[in-house]
């Protein structure tokens, strides 16, 4: 390979990066401005509570995951990579601590222990995973949330199972945009108590996904056309991940607000808290 052809190669990975992350960052900032617009109104506790269990319905989803887990610790080194169990055990173990954090704000807001039915009333997948029953994947009390498990269902279609999976792992916790905005609140114990969880949250989940932008280009961008498709996919993705951040918080951002971030017409998404 000639230094042109390698100079060439080079610049191109730095675009696919500079590209993929700047659509991870605009849909962060928008998720953050979301939260910014639900505390930009005055709320109720209950209201506070009802967002609270619809985050913590995405946290516990890794529930799903434990066949999964015990059929991996069953083959470790006969199949199962030592490293890829390593991972699923702490991501798993990560999620279900947010649960944990925001479940005892939920209860400590309502003044009592909230029934299981409640606490597990917004249960859903992050994601779509079609090793998962319907039945797992889908909460008809979050319409967004099984749209995006639909947006994620078409990616697979189009791209294989694999590199689907990686791709959308780009877009976990929506850039982080929320969290971090959460981490940033104050002014009355509910926030403090809130920030202080999402501090927690926010180190975990910025490592889930933005972090594996650069090995996602090196491992499957090597054409404009594979990042042009996969730009496109991620653009979606994070659009209907916009739409369940907007959800959870109950509706504080337009169609035409949401419509707008989606052409990039966000402040610079600052990750610092």
């Amino acid at each position: 390979m000639t230094d042109v052809q390698i100079r060439a190669q080079i610049e191109h990975k730095e675009r696919a990066i500079h590209e993929l992350r700047g659509i991870v960052d605009t849909y962060a900032a928008g998720e953050a401005e979301v939260v910014r617009a639900y505390f930009a109104q005055p709320r109720a506790n209950e209201e506070h509570i009802e967002v609270l269990l619809k985050q913590i319905g995405r946290e516990i989803q890794v529930r799903a995951w434990m066949d999964r887990t015990v059929a991996m610790a069953r083959d470790l080194e006969r199949g199962v990579d030592r490293h890829e169990y390593a991972v699923l055990l702490k991501e798993t173990a990560e999620e279900v601590e947010h649960y944990v954090l925001l479940a005892d704000i939920a209860e400590w807001l309502a003044g009592r222990s909230l029934e299981p039915e409640r606490l597990l009333g917004y249960e859903v997948v992050a994601r779509y995973d079609a090793t998962l029953p319907e039945s797992i994947m889908y909460n008809r009390r979050l319409p967004e949330a099984c749209r995006n498990v639909d947006v994620g269902r078409e990616i697979v279609e189009a791209l294989g199972p694999e590199r689907a999976r990686e791709l959308m792992h780009l877009a976990e916790g929506g850039g982080g945009g929320a969290f971090v905005e959460c981490a940033r609140l104050s002014g009355d114990e509910f926030r403090e108590r809130l920030a202080a969880a999402m501090r927690s949250i926010v180190r975990d989940e910025m490592g889930h996904g933005p972090a594996r932008i650069e090995g996602y280009v090196r491992e499957w961008i090597h054409s404009d056309e594979e990042l042009r498709e996969d730009a496109r996919w991620l653009d979606a993705f994070m659009l209907a991940h916009l739409r369940v951040r907007n959800e959870i918080w109950g509706y504080p951002l337009s169609e035409e607000r949401i419509a707008a971030i989606q052409r990039s017409e966000t402040a610079p998404y600052d990750p610092a808290f």
